[in-house]
């Protein structure tokens, strides 16, 4: 009975247990505290929220006695018996869906046969019938359209032909015949030479005419020519007239007629000066000079 441990003991070794315990948890919960308060936020009056639980938080030896005075000594070697868990409820059910009714076509009304327009239909009252509507009337294409303008003719002339004849441009005497294989003399160079026009004397300021119907090719001057028109009279046949007045009367690209006048018998140019006033009169087929003679009226015909 020696050995046994006496119960005032026993218990003053349990309490003094605790007491260690619950200084330690006591010494923890101050350095929370501290650290608490130096990392918690403030209120909204500026008051530390860790300064608010040290106020109400009990801390000490005499409490810490109290606390074991009424506490079950043995509820700690106990084991700890688990919460009861509330009853499971039962998985809820989904309500029985409803079988879907097939979609039906709205109904639609009969279709009645056509009156007979003789007939009035008793117990109905007849709708009157509709109006067509009057076709607006289609502009006709003289309306929608412009009338085009009309296309200017472009003038022709009648192109001369072999076996044809061109009036003499002036009346008057040759002064220097045309001449392409004998030589002959010209007062103007002093010198025989061979000439591809026909040079007919007339007086200054003399009407000249176009030989026959043609187109004008150009107008200029050189100083073998004087002022000169050469003239497109069709089928190659081309004619040049020179030593005019100044400021012939057609341009180029106008339309002549047979017996137009193109201009006036002007002052010779220095290559024809000793031939006095006269008209230079070349005329040619496919470029090749030809004698005028050939192609013009006799003398007194025209």
């Amino acid at each position: 009975m020696k050995n046994m441990p006496e119960a005032g003991s026993s218990l003053f070794r349990k309490k003094g247990f605790f007491i260690a315990l619950y200084s330690c948890l006591g010494v923890v919960a101050v350095l929370a505290l501290v650290v608490t308060v130096l990392n918690s936020p403030t209120t909204n009056d500026g008051t530390s929220i860790a300064y608010e639980l040290e106020q109400t938080l009990p801390v000490g030896a005499d409490q810490v006695d109290s606390y074991l005075a009424g506490l079950d000594e043995d509820a700690w070697f106990r084991p700890r018996q688990q919460p009861e868990q509330p009853p499971t409820p039962p998985p809820a059910t989904e309500p029985p869906q409803q079988p879907q009714r097939p979609m039906t076509p709205p109904p639609t009304s009969p279709t009645l046969p056509p009156a007979d327009p003789g007939t009035q239909p008793t117990g109905e009252t007849a709708e009157p019938p509709t109006p067509e509507a009057t076709p607006s009337p289609t502009p006709s294409p003289e309306s929608t359209e412009e009338t085009p303008l009309p296309t200017p003719q472009v003038a022709t002339f009648a192109p001369f032909a072999d076996g044809d004849r061109m009036i003499w441009p002036v009346y008057g005497e040759t002064v220097m015949a045309f001449s392409t294989t004998a030589l002959i003399y010209d007062p103007t160079l002093d010198q025989f030479r061979t000439n591809d026009n026909l040079r007919i004397a007339a007086s200054e300021g003399d009407a000249v005419r176009a030989g026959a119907d043609g187109r004008v090719l150009s107008v200029g001057r050189n100083v073998r020519q004087g002022n000169y028109v050469v003239i497109d009279h069709g089928n190659g046949w081309v004619a040049t007239y020179g030593q005019l007045m100044e400021n012939p009367l057609v341009a180029e690209g106008e339309i002549v007629r047979q017996g137009q006048v193109i201009g006036g018998v002007g002052q010779p140019s220095i290559f024809g000066t000793e031939n006095g006033t006269h008209v230079h009169l070349r005329i040619e087929k496919d470029e090749v000079a030809i004698n005028p003679y050939y192609v013009l009226v006799e003398r007194g015909t025209q």
